[in-house]
């Protein structure tokens, strides 16, 4: 089997144009530097009782189902359901809240094709370089960092099949062949998750939520069958550190139900390995929504469930399969939902993790950053767009590290608004468009811009200012030839949205929009600034030259050099041309190059063609 760095290209990530804290010019990102420290030759026991209580970074690399092409740059990935993309600031945020783990959930069929060379599903270059980034952010902290697969269309099938398992065993094993290849130096700080919660979502004669115990064995063994494919591929990579490394197996759906824990198999000759399980306990007070639910703690739900007793009863059981397996346990997912309840909350968090930590299991803390939802999902922590805690759960924090004697810092709340007090426009920079007060687009509308074609070359970017939960995006629009009340609509995604209210648009966005289709970028006629499924206020838009300076050519369509490009350039250029040698060049068609009787600006851009090739 191929080495991945044989398989897939090391094209070096390019340096996204982003703006300062100032709005100043570009910075690209620096490389960030292999951390010296060392964590060899300890057991699995050894490693999980240093991890002392952790946190998810949720709803970011585990996006899924986005219906984006493989190619697609990882930022338009991870901000599809609203959060930014993560960064080193946010990890020095955790870490100074005193976790000293972090899991990255972490998706990857949508970044996977398979190559008939090598005969495997190679991961997309861009994107490994995107989670190394990302691992990099605490690993070089010293933080212990839990990599997995997350939400896998491949793992999470309706029904398990023969024929099901056959695809997910290879696909799973061709995964971490190149994960395990990438990450192969790490030292024990690094653990990898196998599968995040594998389960059956529309068989009607097994739970997609239960133990996975109804169909006489056949699911657990399918469970326990892909987390051996997961060990032995880790194994069999060849590096010390794979060796060693600790490794994630979970259970049906990491259930915390102890016949689901109890059944999880360990590999021969495994090595280091420790028990996932995800426990959201207890549901009523943490979850649940329907009438059965109480979100006071301590307490009993509508089922006469005794909320103290039910998680004295969980870690004991936890504990004791801990102890008959000789094989540490983590809890890879908790947390309460915010009802209001805060006080709650810090009752049960100091309850929850007082009996985590005499059981000696380290919990890893869920955060998806959504508040203000009644669904029972509102498990925001930390407010990522600050890197601030939100106001109703910082004290949750501060419960949650009083068990463990840690005092953490919790910078206060403070929300992010867009100011162009804030925002400092190059000298150099374009304006397309300009709001002081802000343009607001609804779903899905669009706003035209004007001379956009002056700029749409490889020498600018495009940077919209604006503020949304939602994608920016710019729209090419085409009329169709053979019916001009249609149009086509082609929707560019920004390449970089990292700086607050800043969306960045490369050349090279705008070209692949257009991708397979049978027309050109110098064809459309029209570039909007839209809206999607949410609304957009937009505030400006730039055309920037790349890196900061003035490109040589970019006035080189206005051969009048005042400051537009019109039909007096193309008699310019035509006099131009009428100078030099005609060579191939028919001078009394040299205006209307595209042969439609209409002289416009693409026939100036063909005509530049020519003569640039002469």
């Amino acid at each position: 089997m191929k080495n991945q760095k044989a398989m897939r290209r090391f094209t070096a990530v390019a340096a996204v144009a982003a703006l300062t804290a100032a709005g100043v010019g570009y910075l690209p990102e620096s490389a960030i530097e292999t951390k010296a420290a060392s964590l060899t030759g300890q057991n699995a026991q050894a490693i999980v009782s240093q991890m002392t209580i952790g946190w998810n970074l949720g709803n970011t690399l585990d996006v899924a189902t986005t219906g984006l092409k493989s190619t697609t740059a990882p930022g338009r990935f991870v901000t599809k359901w609203g959060n930014p993309e993560p960064t080193q600031e946010l990890f020095d945020t955790v870490k100074a809240g005193g976790f000293n783990t972090v899991r990255i959930p972490t998706t990857w069929y949508e970044h996977i094709e398979y190559d008939e060379s090598s005969q495997m599903y190679v991961v997309n270059s861009e994107w490994m370089d995107y989670v190394k980034q990302t691992v990099d952010y605490a690993y070089n902290q010293d933080m212990f960092v839990i990599l997995n697969v997350h939400h896998e269309d491949f793992i999470n099938e309706k029904v398990f099949t023969d024929e099901t398992y056959a695809v997910a065993a290879k696909k799973l094993g061709d995964i971490w062949t190149q994960v395990s290849a990438e990450f192969a130096d790490y030292d024990q700080h690094l653990i990898f998750e196998g599968m995040n919660e594998p389960r059956q979502t529309g068989n009607p004669s097994v739970n997609q939520w239960g133990n996975g115990t109804e169909d006489n064995g056949y699911t657990t063994k399918y469970i326990n069958d892909l987390n051996a494919v997961f060990v032995n591929t880790v194994r069999s990579q060849g590096s010390a550190s794979n060796q060693e490394r600790v490794l994630m197996l979970p259970g049906y759906a990491a259930s915390s139900d102890a016949t689901a824990v109890r059944n999880i198999a360990i590999p021969e000759n495994a090595g280091n390995v420790a028990l996932s399980v995800h426990a959201y306990l207890p549901y009523y007070f943490t979850m649940a929504t329907d009438n059965k639910a109480n979100h006071e703690f301590p307490g009993k739900s509508g089922w006469g469930e005794d909320y103290e007793y039910s998680l004295t009863t969980f870690f004991n059981s936890m504990k004791q399969i801990s102890d008959e397996k000789n094989t540490p346990i983590i809890i890879g997912e908790f947390s309460a939902s915010d009802f209001d309840n805060t006080e709650s909350r810090c009752s049960w968090a100091k309850s929850y993790l007082s009996k985590a930590k005499d059981a000696g299991i380290p919990c890893v803390l869920w955060d998806n950053n959504v508040v203000s939802r009644s669904d029972g999902e509102a498990h925001g922590y930390v407010y990522r767009a600050t890197n601030t805690w939100y106001p109703q759960s910082a004290p949750v924090i501060e419960a949650m590290m009083s068990v463990y004697g840690i005092t953490p810092t919790l910078p206060a709340y403070t929300t992010l608004e867009f100011s162009w007090d804030n925002i400092s426009i190059g000298d150099n920079w374009k304006e397309l468009y300009k709001s002081e007060e802000g343009l607001e687009l609804k779903d899905w509308e669009p706003s035209i811009l004007e001379q956009w074609k002056n700029y749409a070359n490889e020498n600018y970017d495009f940077v919209m200012l604006c503020n949304t939960s939602g994608d920016p995006a710019l729209v090419l629009q085409i009329q169709d030839e053979e019916d001009e009340t249609k149009s086509t609509w082609d929707y560019v995604y920004a390449s970089d949205t990292n700086t607050p209210f800043t969306a960045v648009f490369t050349y090279e966005d705008l070209v692949s929009a257009i991708s397979g289709k049978d027309y050109t970028l110098e064809e459309e006629e029209n570039l909007y600034m839209s809206a999607t499924a949410k609304p957009m206020t937009v505030y400006g838009v730039y055309a920037v030259p790349k890196n900061g300076a003035e490109p040589e050519t970019n006035t080189s369509g206005d051969l009048n050099q005042d400051g537009q490009v019109t039909v007096l350039d193309i008699v310019a250029l035509q006099k131009y041309l009428l100078g030099r040698s005609t060579d191939g060049v028919k001078v009394d068609k040299a205006a209307d190059m595209n042969n439609d009787n209409v002289v416009n600006i693409y026939d100036l851009i063909l005509l530049k063609k020519q003569l640039l090739n002469k």
